[in-house]
């Protein structure tokens, strides 16, 4: 869903909506949403190919997804489905690294 539909559910603008998710969250909106995408993404792995899991979580294509891995936990799908997520990262966005995006 893009982020002026949402914000217009609630009834703000688009960059107040940004505004106060970095304020009250402390991350920017665009990097929560990866987040949340990443998380459907990776929930979904053990029962789907990497290619699926991608598409299925709103990712462009596999590539996008590995990206986003590995900038959000330092590990890729294959590894993430071989080892679990325990074993090199956390399930939280805090333990991320801050990229600034």
């Amino acid at each position: 869903m893009p982020i002026t539909s949402v914000a217009d559910e609630v009834g703000l603008s688009a960059p107040r909506l940004r505004a106060l998710v970095r304020q009250d969250v402390g991350i920017a909106l665009a990097r929560l949403r990866r987040w949340g995408r990443l998380r459907t993404a990776i929930a979904d792995l053990p029962d789907s190919t990497t290619a699926l899991a991608a598409a299925t979580a709103g990712f462009a294509d596999q590539a996008h997804l590995t990206r986003t891995a590995r900038d959000f936990l330092g590990r890729t799908p294959a590894s993430l489905r071989r080892g679990g997520l325990s074993a090199g990262g956390s399930n939280r966005p805090e333990s991320a690294p801050a990229r600034g995006r």
